[in-house]
């Protein structure tokens, strides 16, 4: 913006920063009259005190009349605000139009503030009051924005749709926490970040109050870390404001999380129910500006200098080295067996304890993998931008960060799990290490069906956290992905059998050609199709996950089927490489679903047990280390 274009809107923006000021303290203001008591200092007049325009001051009435001179000094400048837009900006549309929209909120604040007291503070009236209040603090701040920013040309950020949608969501959370308030519902919810120690919702419909805006709260904190990720990544000055920005929303958010908390454990002090107003007021603000900024950020061309990938961070690397995807399907293999096995539901610390272990293990075997293929890394284009074989680790330290992870990992399971768990995830990395990374993969066609195997080991662990030995149930649940791995990667070999080839890996395609490997493909599909039938077959699981695993598996044979038939390879191995993907993940969850329903199960007969701690009850779930 040039000289002349600033003092143009010097008085609008400096009035409406004033204004904007005025609304935020008059917000928190708002809620200390609600903390304290003081709604009614006034008594049930309005606009007068107790009928009077200077009545006797004691602490109510003080908190309640300030309020309301605090409302009429914003009342005095929303006013100017609106009367300098009409007369010098009224051929601005762009600021014109917010000026008179604050003005109509300003009445709109005013009416509810007087029903507020008239009605002796119905908390639906309160809650509209303080709704209206932060959409004209929003107002105002655009006002100021836009008065400094000039012309507003400009595309808006391709994040911007999912910006808009996190500053909204985050409102909600403020509504729905005051809701929290003016219901005095927050002492129903003890303890953080669980609500009485239990997951789930308490059966009191009020007591749901507060646990919907915790759950809210933190699905809010995802979406803000997941834009600040996406935002801090952005090169030109532009797309660097916004990551500052998000970086800012990042630590409001945590801050007010923190002061909630604090808050929750603290049985509601006021002094910290009003800081959470303050932070959430401020958190409101900050979503404001990020959502304008977003909304005139000019990303890059594609094809010039600023659109060049960004050379990933060394924390970005080394979560690349882990294979996060991979492992997100790995870890629902993990933890669906631990809600379907005869001990009962697992406990919340279990389960994190376990998904924890669970990545660092798998993470550890994908970084060492990457370590011994790194000269055949280099010859794929899937696999040559990977951070060994690109440069950007040297490979000694990507083999120490792969064992050091197995270490940690083991650990958390002997320590915080039990023993034999960790051995069959220890073993599960051992045996992708050994047996398919360094002996199989480069040596035989079966690669896949015997290596493979080591992508079976996470039921077995998940399972075993919960019950403490193996039974005959989780091993149909290693039978089920030994014989799932043939058809869905060699789907994926079928495609990429070329880089195969290159590289001196014989994948089945590639030594034995495509009709054997299709052939191959629709053998271990009607091997696997029974066999996910059987656990209902058995009564280990119900008439709801059989359906489910003969529909979900009628669709993967159809693919290998179509497979069979079509000369024209890539777009149906594609098709079923990605549904093969998600059939597995629903199967798994299926059987979650399964166990949680009240009816379609059988008697469930008693299981065979493989692998025992004698010192384990059946029912009882291994919630922690069991003695070594």
């Amino acid at each position: 913006m040039n000289p002349s274009q600033r003092d143009h809107t010097r008085l609008l923006r400096r009035l409406a920063w004033t204004g904007a000021a005025l609304a935020f303290g008059l917000i928190v203001l708002g809620g200390v009259v609600r903390i304290t008591g003081s709604g009614m200092g006034c008594g049930d007049h309005w606009p007068r005190c107790h009928g009077e325009w200077f009545p006797p001051l004691d602490l109510p009435t003080m908190i309640e009349i300030g309020h309301r001179w605090a409302a009429a000094l914003v009342s005095g400048v929303v006013l100017a605000i609106a009367a300098v837009a009409w007369i010098r900006h009224r051929s601005e549309p762009h600021l014109r139009n917010p000026a008179a929209l604050a003005l109509a909120l300003l009445v709109a604040q005013v009416l509810l503030g007087a029903v507020t007291v008239k009605l002796s503070l119905p908390p639906w009236v309160v809650i509209t009051h303080l709704a209206n209040a932060m959409v004209l603090l929003a107002v105002l701040l655009v006002t100021a924005l836009r008065a400094g920013n000039g012309s507003l040309a400009g595309s808006r950020h391709s994040a911007h749709p999912l910006i808009l949608g996190t500053a909204a969501l985050g409102y909600v959370v403020i509504l729905v926490g005051a809701n929290v308030a003016n219901l005095h519902a927050g002492l129903l919810c003890l303890g953080f970040p669980l609500c009485n120690g239990a997951l789930l919702p308490p059966a009191a419909p009020l007591a749901s109050l507060p646990w919907v805006h915790r759950m809210l709260a933190f699905i809010f904190l995802g979406l803000v870390l997941a834009l600040t990720i996406r935002l801090r990544a952005g090169r030109s000055p532009d797309e660097r404001r916004l990551g500052r920005d998000a970086a800012a929303v990042l630590a409001i958010t945590l801050t007010q999380i923190g002061v909630g908390a604090a808050m929750v454990l603290g049985l509601m002090p006021p002094g910290l129910r009003a800081a959470h107003l303050l932070v959430g007021t401020l958190l409101w603000a900050a979503l404001v500006v990020l959502a304008f900024h977003s909304a005139h950020t000019l990303a890059p061309v594609p094809g010039s200098s600023q659109a060049q990938p960004r050379t990933p961070s060394l924390l970005g690397d080394l979560v690349a080295l882990t294979k996060p995807r991979i492992i997100s399907l790995l870890l629902v293999t993990t933890v669906a067996p631990m809600f379907i096995t005869p001990a009962g539901l697992p406990s919340i610390s279990l389960v994190f304890w376990v998904i924890l272990g669970g990545y660092l293990m798998a993470g550890g075997a994908n970084a060492i993998n990457m370590w011994f293929d790194r000269d055949i890394d280099q010859k794929m284009t899937r696999t040559r931008l990977r951070p060994i074989p690109a440069g950007r680790i040297r490979p000694w330290a990507g083999l120490a960060f792969g064992m050091g992870l197995g270490v940690v990992a083991f650990a958390i399971f002997w320590y915080l799990v039990n023993p034999l768990s960790g051995w069959l995830a220890l073993g599960g990395l051992l045996f992708y290490v050994f047996v398919y990374t360094i002996w199989l993969k480069r040596t035989s066609p079966q690669n896949i069906v015997i290596g493979g195997a080591a992508g079976a080991f996470p039921p077995l662990v998940g399972w075993t956290a919960v019950t403490g030995h193996l039974d005959l149930a989780a091993i149909y649940l290693f039978a089920i992905i030994f014989y799932w791995t043939p058809p869905h990667f060699w789907a994926l070999a079928l495609i990429k059998q070329g880089e195969y080839a290159k590289a001196g890996v014989p994948m089945m395609p590639v030594v034995r050609g495509e009709q054997r490997t299709k052939f191959e493909m629709l053998a271990y599909t009607l091997i696997l199709l029974p066999l996910t039938l059987m656990p209902a077959f058995f009564g280990a699981l119900g008439v709801f996950y059989a359906v489910a695993a003969a529909l979900l598996g009628a669709r993967l044979l159809w693919y290998c089927i179509q497979l069979r038939r079509e000369q024209s390879t890539i777009p149906t191995a594609w098709r079923m490489y990605r549904y093969s993907l998600l059939y597995l993940a629903l199967l798994f969850v299926a059987m979650g679903i399964d166990r949680a329903l009240p009816f379609g199960h059988g008697v469930v007969p008693t299981p065979v047990l493989i692998l025992d701690q004698p010192e384990q009850e059946l029912a009882t779930p291994a919630g922690g280390h069991y003695g070594h």
